[in-house]
């Protein structure tokens, strides 16, 4: 039986993002996208109602009254949007979650989803290894896949599982079975098995820094995320925005990030991934044919110009509040707020 997988995300004010976000996922072969939109100012909700004319396999929902009662009973919104998921499958054999920073990778950009579940059908589940983009200087806006990418190998992982009556819950980077010996996890294109006793920790959310260093020092693995945490530095900035407040953190900005600057966490120098040129054309030949069949363009210009009012905002905000700078120091690194 083929396999039909559906991706889960939430979003806030991602609106800039969605197009090439849903246009990725379909394009290597999920069958399923729902998305959880929540405490969103942006045009997001529009751009979505669009897309869907012409993919109805998009599905939106308006989250608003569920991440309020996930508050309320002190409940990660994020999990409870993941679990509401699973847990309505409709036709789905497989679900994976990621962020609307996230991009799950093949290296050979022609290679889909379906083609890694024939190759790969013992398993429960494939974990694919996070990779950050480039904290150095790019354009406003540009697409995370490049001619040539430099990219950052980090210790976590996001993973596609089989639905299944093992499974117990979601969580943010895999899922919780109700017996973790019967798992089968492997890394995603490769045939390594983790398992927390040997390889990785937190529920094997993170690979260890052994297994980390056993891979190839100059290359990724077949299939990969890629986590788009900086892009430019006025994004970086705007991103920071957006807080934690999915998760219950009522802080008034993102606090879980360490500035324009490397992964504090795992130390690693920089991986060159170059797809052949001919791909790189056709796929963002595609993305731009999309972006015109679903009447796009107006939308994303609004989108952006919103992101960068964030930016701006933002620095209104710190010319106010200078303290905010030294009380979260650490998420400036690398920008023009940097405290010397």
């Amino acid at each position: 039986m083929e396999a039909k997988i559906k991706l889960v995300a939430i979003a806030k004010n991602e609106a800039a993002y969605l197009p090439q976000w849903i246009h990725h996922h379909f394009s290597i072969g999920f069958n399923e996208i729902e998305i959880f939109i929540n405490d969103t100012t942006d045009n997001s909700l529009a751009i979505c109602e669009k897309i869907k004319r012409n993919h109805p396999h998009l599905t939106i929902h308006i989250a608003d009254q569920l991440r309020a009662e996930s508050i309320e009973q002190n409940r990660s919104f994020q999990i409870s949007a993941y679990n509401q998921s699973l847990h309505n499958p409709g036709g789905a054999t497989h679900l994976m979650a990621l962020d609307l920073d996230e991009y799950l990778i093949p290296k050979n950009l022609d290679d889909t989803l379906q083609d890694l579940l024939k190759r790969q059908t013992t398993p429960d589940c494939l974990s694919f290894l996070w990779y950050s983009d480039d904290f150095n200087h790019k354009d406003s806006f540009e697409h995370p896949i490049q001619s040539t990418n430099i990219i950052y190998r980090m210790d976590h992982v996001k993973t596609v599982s089989k639905i299944s009556g093992k499974i117990h819950s979601c969580s943010h980077h895999n899922f919780i079975y109700k017996k973790k010996d019967e798992i089968t996890n492997l890394l995603g294109g490769t045939i390594v098995r983790l398992d927390d006793n040997i390889n990785t920790e937190s529920n094997r959310s993170k690979l260890s820094k052994q297994q980390l260093n056993a891979l190839s020092n100059n290359q990724t693995e077949p299939w990969f995320v890629l986590h788009c945490i900086y892009k430019s530095e006025k994004e970086y900035l705007a991103s920071l925005c957006r807080g934690r407040g999915h998760n219950n953190d009522q802080r008034p900005l993102k606090v879980n990030r360490w500035g324009m600057a490397p992964y504090p966490f795992y130390k690693h120098d920089p991986i060159h991934w170059s797809p052949s040129p001919e791909q790189v054309e056709r796929y963002q030949n595609d993305l731009s044919q999309f972006i015109q069949d679903n009447d796009l363009e107006n939308e994303l210009k609004e989108a952006r110009h919103d992101i960068l009012k964030k930016a701006d905002n933002l620095d209104n905000l710190l010319m106010e509040k200078p303290s905010l700078k030294k009380q979260y120091k650490k998420i400036f690194t690398g920008t023009k707020h940097t405290l010397t």
